[in-house]
């Protein structure tokens, strides 16, 4: 992955977008939840990226405790053909050879998320994350209209407290999503406006992805 400059781009407003320092603590608490679906969707299993997870530690107590099964995807690995992602955002674009996609409920393991994708590189020497997930809150497997929400990020998660990048763009918590991700065969395509996780100030960078999946 690499970074390279495009020409700037003056950024457009978001129609659907309130500004207002408590509006967005509201986006920024919703988002959390959302993307806790998406985790708990990923967990258990096998991660692909990273190897296979510790197994937790035996309970102190020889009770018998009730136990729980979570179905859960786990990222493919794409051997035959690897997808690929480019995001630009502002002057920024960021280039991803690993891109996967999840799309229906019963693969993703969860009645939220009806689709997921995302991948995996360093930036600036960090490791970086793309993310692009469809939530259904009605829980109909829907990928577009009223109750769902869509959302798009780029994170480092090697320095959560200190990110060399920190941006995302979401829609759909309030009424029709304001921006879809656009699905169709196997590539992925959005338009949107972004907002930088490390400043206070709203903000409304114009971005782009533009991308096709694994198989």
């Amino acid at each position: 992955m690499r970074s390279q400059p495009t020409p700037d781009n003056t950024p457009v407003p978001q129609p659907d977008r309130t500004h207002g320092p408590a509006t967005r603590g509201l986006r920024r608490m919703a988002l959390v939840a959302a993307l806790a679906i998406v985790v708990a969707a990923c967990g258990g299993g096998t991660d692909t990226t990273t190897g296979t997870a510790d197994d937790p530690s035996a309970p102190a107590s020889t009770e018998a405790l009730p136990t729980t099964t979570t179905t859960a995807f786990v990222i493919p690995e794409n051997t035959n053909t690897p997808g690929s992602a480019t995001l630009t955002i502002g002057n920024t674009t960021w280039e991803f050879d690993n891109y996967y996609c999840v799309r229906g409920i019963d693969n993703t393991g969860n009645s939220r998320v009806s689709f997921t994708s995302g991948a995996f590189g360093d930036f600036e020497g960090a490791k970086t994350q793309l993310d692009a997930t469809i939530l259904d809150m009605d829980e109909l497997d829907s990928m577009e209209g009223d109750g769902t929400i869509h959302s798009v990020t780029i994170e480092d998660i090697d320095n959560p407290e200190n990110p060399t990048v920190s941006l995302s763009a979401q829609s759909g918590f309030y009424g029709t999503p304001g921006f879809e991700i656009q699905y169709s065969g196997n590539t992925v395509t959005v338009s949107t406006t972004f907002d930088d996780n490390a400043t206070e100030t709203p903000e409304a960078i114009p971005g782009t992805l533009t991308a096709t999946c694994g198989s």
